[in-house]
C-alpha cells in the first residue's frame, strides 16, 4: 500500500501538475515562511530576502543558512537550498543555490541578489536567477537566465507592504516550456508587540491568484508560534515554530494537504554577530 501511495502521488505530481510544480520550485522558500501559508513578500526576515530581494535591506549581518524540505514525506519531491547573506554598505548582496526532484526530474537555481534603503519609507532590491531542469534521459536538459526584484513601502513602523516580480522578461526553456513570469503582492501588520498578521496575493500569469495568510506570535524576541493557510493545491492548512540555539535561528514548519498528507520543512541559520532583526 505505502509503494502504491508513493508512485500515485509522484505520478499526480510529475504528469497532471508538472508545469504547477516547475513554478513553484524556481523561487526560495524558508521555514518560517512555509509555517505562515508561504506569505514572505512583505516580511523582513533573514530568509525574505530570497523571496523579495528588497527584503536584503534590513540584514545587516552576515549569516548563512540551510533549507529542505519532503513534500508528502517523498524524498523524490525534496526540496534543499543553501542561504546567505552579505552586508556591504549601503546594502546587502544575498546568494542562493537550491534543488528540488529526483535523478528523472528536478529543477535547480542559482540566485544573485542586492537590496538596500531608498530613504525612510521604502527598500528595493533586483536579483540575477539561473534555473536549469533536467528531464528524464529521453529528453534534453533545459536552462533559463532571468530577472526578479521587489519593493517594500512602510508608511508606519507597524505596517508594510511588499511588491515582487519574476521573469518580467519572459525568458523560457526555449521549446521545452515556459518561465512563468510571477508577480505577488503582500501586506505585513504588526497590531502589537508580539502579533504579526500577513496577507499575500501570488499571481503567475498562467493560473487563478493564490491568496495566502499567516500570523506570527513572539513568545519571546526569537522564538515564534506560526500559522498559516494556503489557497493554492496541494497546499493548505500550515503551522510551525521558530526557536533561537545559541548563534543559530531554527524554524520547523508541517503542511497538510487532505489528499497527499504531511510537508515537513526546517531551515537553520548561523548568525554573526548581534541579532537585531524583530521578524525571522
Amino acid at each position: 500500500m505505502e509503494i502504491f501511495r508513493q508512485l500515485s502521488i509522484l505520478l499526480l505530481l510529475l504528469f497532471q501538475n508538472l508545469s504547477v510544480y516547475c513554478q513553484t520550485d524556481i523561487r526560495p522558500v524558508s521555514g518560517a515562511a512555509a509555517a505562515m501559508g508561504n506569505c514572505s513578500l512583505s516580511m523582513q526576515g533573514n530568509w525574505d530576502g530570497f523571496s523579495n530581494q528588497a527584503s536584503l535591506a534590513y540584514q545587516r549581518q552576515f549569516w548563512v543558512g540551510a533549507h529542505h524540505e519532503n513534500r508528502f514525506m517523498l524524498s523524490e519531491l525534496g526540496l534543499s537550498m543553501l542561504g546567505v547573506a552579505i552586508p556591504v554598505k549601503p546594502g546587502t548582496f544575498g546568494v542562493d543555490i537550491s534543488h528540488f526532484g529526483f535523478s528523472e526530474f528536478s529543477t535547480s537555481r542559482a540566485g544573485l541578489g542586492y537590496g538596500m534603503f531608498l530613504g525612510k519609507r521604502f527598500a528595493a532590491g533586483v536579483g540575477l536567477a539561473f534555473t536549469r531542469m533536467q528531464l528524464p534521459a529521453d529528453y534534453r536538459n533545459a536552462t533559463a537566465f532571468t530577472v526578479e526584484g521587489g519593493v517594500h513601502y512602510m508608511p508606519t513602523s507597524k505596517l508594510t507592504f511588499g511588491f515582487y516580480v519574476f521573469n518580467p522578461t519572459g525568458s523560457t526553456f526555449d521549446d521545452l516550456g515556459d518561465l512563468p513570469t510571477l508577480m505577488g503582492l503582500g501586506v505585513s501588520y504588526l497590531p502589537s508587540q508580539n502579533i504579526l498578521l500577513t496577507f499575500q496575493i501570488d499571481d503567475d500569469t498562467q493560473r487563478a491568484p493564490t491568496f495566502r495568510f499567516g500570523l506570527e506570535y513572539r513568545v519571546m524576541e526569537r522564538t515564534a508560534l506560526r500559522l498559516g493557510y494556503s489557497v493554492a493545491s496541494p497546499e493548505g492548512i500550515t503551522a510551525g515554530v521558530g526557536l533561537p540555539i545559541k548563534g543559530f535561528d531554527i524554524d520547523f514548519s508541517l503542511s497538510h494537504h487532505q489528499q497527499l498528507g504531511f510537508t515537513p520543512s526546517l531551515s537553520v541559520a548561523y548568525l554573526f554577530g548581534k541579532k537585531d532583526n524583530k521578524t525571522q
